[in-house]
């Protein structure tokens, strides 16, 4: 999967295979429209079984058996005229809100909830052929996690659960209602009290995970993503334009992350410097559209579709390539509060690649640890003009130094995939041996 998650995990694997661990993997099989990099592939020790599940979508088969349901009852998408129309309209809208209400259950915790007896399953056939000391379980997807908690209790192991990202009360899932929230905080709590240690992506997450457990405490750990040196240094940089100075955005853009402040920028700058804008490149690479908006629709909208160029996802080699050969990486943040303001795994490979990084409405946690890793910072909330006035200063900058300034690269070491997949495997070991 080129999914950001993928490295944390293989990372680990590679780790405790190379300590003479027995590694079993099991995830699901990839869907139709899921983005893949066979590159990744290669990375993957030999030696690790890897067991994939059907997956059945259960909101998706929901959907088509409600609408060739729709059809049959002969309720029209465009409804009918007159007064029999008026008669149906609102029993029709208490029964979508019903049937809203319905399909959330089979969204708690998220849309993979069709993976959970298939994981389980495999896992019990797994573990009757070689009983387990511990189970891994890393989320997002957090029906892995409950299916890891099942599977823990069964084969009574231990559970070390990786939290990613926060599970309930993200900013990147908004759930309607009460009774869904419920259960899904119920669930988190379930996975919690089971695992005999919980680590966190970012440390924001740990302090929310410690306000909600307090008990917890002791048990919950950050654990850093990372960067990997052996993907990133040999690989030859890429001028996406030798004549304009260029800021790059990689990966996509979904959630709270949102491009329409910089977008506004770009176009202030047009109007009130229109010479400076057009030394300006932005290229977002990567999943192309906001909220099902091309992106290119969005610029043209905006007027600075000259600033501004988009391509499609490519293989993680090349955009390492693009990255190392732009002038300064872009971090859309999180906006609605620091509290839960996350560390993008872009922001690792940002570091890798010792780029100077235009951070808007970035968190206080995620600018700090570029920093550790040698990255410069220009800061800038998620408002139009300060963006404006920011990427004058950027390009200003550059001119003057001629990117000769250089960084502190001192502890660029300690947040590498290595670092971060031995304390993984510590944490494996402790809980492994407090089990005993």
């Amino acid at each position: 999967m080129g999914a950001v998650g993928v490295h944390r995990v293989l990372a680990l694997c590679r780790h405790l295979v190379g300590q003479g661990g027995r590694v079993t993997i099991v995830t699901q099989r990839p869907r139709v429209g899921d983005l893949l990099d066979e590159s990744l592939l290669v990375r993957v020790p030999e030696n690790l079984t890897v067991v994939r599940c059907l997956t059945p979508d259960l909101p998706s088969l929901a959907r088509r058996l409600l609408k060739r349901s729709s059809r049959q009852s002969g309720v029209s998408d465009h409804g009918q005229a007159g007064i029999k129309k008026q008669a149906v309209s609102a029993p029709l809208g208490l029964l979508k809100r019903i049937i809203d209400w319905l399909s959330w259950w089979l969204q708690i915790p998220d849309s993979r909830t069709g993976w959970l007896i298939p994981a389980v399953w495999a896992g019990w056939k797994q573990a009757r052929r070689r009983r387990p000391d511990v189970i891994f379980a890393t989320a997002p997807v957090w029906t892995g996690l409950l299916a890891a908690a099942i599977l823990a209790r069964l084969l009574r192991v231990p559970l070390v659960a990786d939290f990613r990202d926060p599970w309930h009360g993200s900013l990147f899932k908004r759930i309607p209602y009460r009774a869904h929230q419920r259960a899904n905080a119920l669930l988190e709590r379930m996975v919690v009290n089971t695992a005999a240690r919980i680590t966190c992506a970012w440390d924001g997450i740990r302090r929310l995970m410690v306000e909600r457990y307090p008990k917890r405490t002791n048990h919950i750990r950050t654990v850093l993503n990372g960067f990997e040196p052996e993907q990133i240094d040999p690989v030859v940089s890429v001028r996406l334009d030798e004549n304009r100075f260029v800021l790059l955005h990689t990966g996509s853009l979904y959630g709270p992350r949102n491009p329409m402040g910089l977008l506004e920028g770009l176009k202030l700058l047009a109007h009130d410097c229109p010479d400076e804008a057009q030394r300006i490149l932005v290229v977002f690479l990567g999943l192309t559209t906001y909220h099902s908006r091309p992106i290119a629709e969005l610029a043209e909208a905006h007027g600075v579709s000259r600033q501004v160029r988009v391509i499609s996802p490519v293989p993680h080699k090349q955009a390492m390539a693009f990255l190392k050969g732009a002038d300064v990486a872009i971090l859309l943040g999180q906006s609605g509060g620091e509290k839960l303001a996350s560390i993008p795994a872009k922001a690792y490979e940002y570091i890798g690649a010792r780029k100077d990084v235009l951070a808007i409405g970035s968190g206080d946690e995620v600018c700090e640890v570029m920093r550790r890793g040698g990255c410069r910072i220009w800061r800038s909330p998620d408002d139009p003009n300060d963006i404006a006035k920011t990427l004058r200063k950027v390009l200003d900058h550059n001119i003057q130094n001629n990117g000769s300034e250089k960084t502190d690269l001192s502890e660029r070491h300690t947040l590498t995939r290595s670092r971060m997949a031995e304390e993984l495997g510590s944490i494996l070991q402790i809980a492994i041996a407090d089990r005993r």
